[in-house]
C-alpha cells in the first residue's frame, strides 16, 4: 500500500464522520486482521396464521412462503458454518370469534447442520389456523439459540401485525441490546401500507410487495444475513476538507455498546480512505 500522508499541523483530531456504505463483499484491508470464520445462525420466524390462507395473486399466501422458502433453503446447504432453525407460529389453535391463543408459538425444528430436509417437511405440513403473536415469538425465539457466541440472526416472514396487544419493537429492541440478536429482518408480504410502520422499528424491513417480488426480496435478506458490507471513513477537518488521517477508530455496536472494529484510518496518496469490511446486521 503506498505511504499514508501525515496529518497536517494544527488541524483538528475530532473530526466527525461520514460513512459511505454499499452492500458488496471486498477484500479486507491492511489495517483489518482477519478474523476466523465465525459461525452464523439463521432462525426463520414464519407466519402460520389464519390470514396466510388468504389468496396473494394467483396462490394463497402460504403457498407461495412454502415455495420460496424451500427454494432458499438449497443454496444454503452448502454455505459452511451455518446453522438454521425454523419457529412457526399461529399453527396451532384455530382462531374463533373472540377467541385467540397468544401462545401459539414453537420452535419447529432446532438448530442443526443439515436439517434442511427436517424445514422442508414440517413447512409442507404446516397448516395455517390461529392469529399472530409476534412479540411472543420473538421472546420465545431468544431461548432457540444455544448461545450469544455466533452470529445469531431472525428472518421474520409475516403478512399481518401484532394481534395479542404486545410490543414486538420492544422485545427486538430488549433482545439486540443483551446481546442474544443481531438486528433482525422482516419480509412483509401483502401488508397493508398503514401496517407497515409497525413492522419496521422491529428490525431491517423488506416489503415483498407481489409475489413476483417476494423471491428476489428473500435472496437479498439472506445475502445480508450471511454476508458482509463495505464502508468508506471520511474524517473532516473543521473546514469541511477529508484530509485527516492516521487516526486510530472505533466502532461500537449501538445497542450493547460493545467495541465491533479497531483500525487505524489511512488514506493512499490519492487522498481515497481504505476500504473497510464490516458486517451489515450489527447496528
Amino acid at each position: 500500500m503506498p505511504k499514508s500522508r501525515p496529518p497536517l499541523p494544527g488541524r483538528t483530531r475530532t473530526a466527525w464522520a461520514m460513512v459511505l456504505l454499499t452492500l458488496l463483499p471486498a477484500a479486507l484491508c491492511a489495517q483489518q486482521q482477519e478474523e476466523p470464520a465465525r459461525l452464523t445462525r439463521i432462525l426463520f420466524v414464519v407466519d402460520a396464521s389464519n390470514s396466510m390462507n388468504a389468496f396473494w395473486g394467483n396462490e394463497p399466501r402460504i403457498t407461495v412462503a412454502r415455495r420460496v422458502l424451500l427454494e432458499a433453503l438449497t443454496p444454503l446447504e452448502k454455505v459452511p458454518d451455518l446453522e438454521l432453525a425454523l419457529r412457526l407460529y399461529g399453527h396451532q389453535t384455530r382462531i374463533e370469534p373472540g377467541k385467540q391463543d397468544c401462545e401459539d408459538t414453537r420452535l419447529e425444528v432446532p438448530f442443526a447442520k443439515g436439517n434442511t430436509r427436517a424445514i422442508r417437511g414440517k413447512m409442507n405440513e404446516v397448516r395455517c389456523l390461529g392469529t399472530t403473536p409476534i412479540a411472543r415469538s420473538l421472546e420465545k425465539a431468544a431461548g432457540d439459540f444455544p448461545d450469544n457466541t455466533a452470529r445469531n440472526v431472525i428472518i421474520l416472514i409475516t403478512d399481518g401485525i401484532e394481534a395479542c396487544d404486545e410490543d414486538p419493537c420492544a422485545v427486538s429492541r430488549a433482545l439486540q441490546a443483551k446481546g442474544i440478536i443481531l438486528k433482525p429482518f422482516i419480509i412483509g408480504i401483502g401488508i397493508d401500507e398503514a401496517n407497515k410502520y409497525s413492522l419496521k422499528c422491529v428490525g431491517n424491513y423488506f416489503d415483498a410487495g407481489t409475489p413476483e417480488t417476494f423471491d428476489r426480496v428473500m435472496r437479498v435478506v439472506i445475502d445480508q444475513a450471511l454476508g458482509s458490507t463495505t464502508t468508506q471513513l471520511l474524517l473532516l477537518t473543521d473546514q469541511g476538507m477529508p484530509t485527516e488521517t492516521d487516526v486510530p477508530v472505533t466502532f461500537h455496536d449501538q445497542h450493547t455498546g460493545e467495541a465491533r472494529y479497531n483500525f487505524v484510518h489511512t488514506m493512499n496518496l490519492r487522498g481515497v480512505p481504505d476500504t473497510l469490511q464490516i458486517d451489515p446486521v450489527y447496528t
